[in-house]
């Protein structure tokens, strides 16, 4: 099996693995930045692309950050957030303001292949399932 290995990314791989996990998966431009904007479970997510590889071959990038931006309303406490970093591996909590941000950094350092990439999409997609759960339970279970 001789798989060609990625090495970088790019907004159209990103967005053929999302459309392969049944997402539509569209391409928007802020300033000189390029988003992906999907959507699993229900919810909205970007897709922001980190540092660009200094070559003439275009946009491909080193790495990337899926990112669930959720305005809350009332109190949400720190325990939790900190329980769900605790609790969790792949990706991480923060609060912001009025807003929890879930994010979840792809990397393919060494080369990856375009599965493991497939793979990077459905962790996305098991982790905002769990994420749904986490945000539906009462504080006391959370804790």
């Amino acid at each position: 099996m001789n798989e060609t290995l990625l090495t970088a990314l790019t907004p159209a791989l990103i967005i053929d693995a999302l459309q392969q996990a049944g997402c539509r998966a569209a391409e928007v431009r802020h300033q000189q930045d390029v988003v992906i904007e999907s959507a699993l479970q229900g919810l909205g997510f970007t897709v922001a692309f980190g540092n660009r590889l200094p070559d003439e071959s275009g946009e491909r990038y080193v790495d990337c950050a899926f990112r669930c931006v959720l305005r809350i309303q009332g109190d949400f406490p720190e325990e939790k957030v900190a329980l769900w970093n605790r609790d969790r591996r792949f990706a991480r909590l923060a609060r912001h303001g009025d807003a929890l941000v879930l994010s979840l950094d792809v990397l393919p350092a060494g080369g990856v292949s375009a599965a493991w990439l497939r793979a990077q999409v459905e962790l996305w997609d098991l982790l905002l399932r769990e994420y749904l759960r986490f945000l539906q339970a009462p504080a006391a279970e959370a804790a």
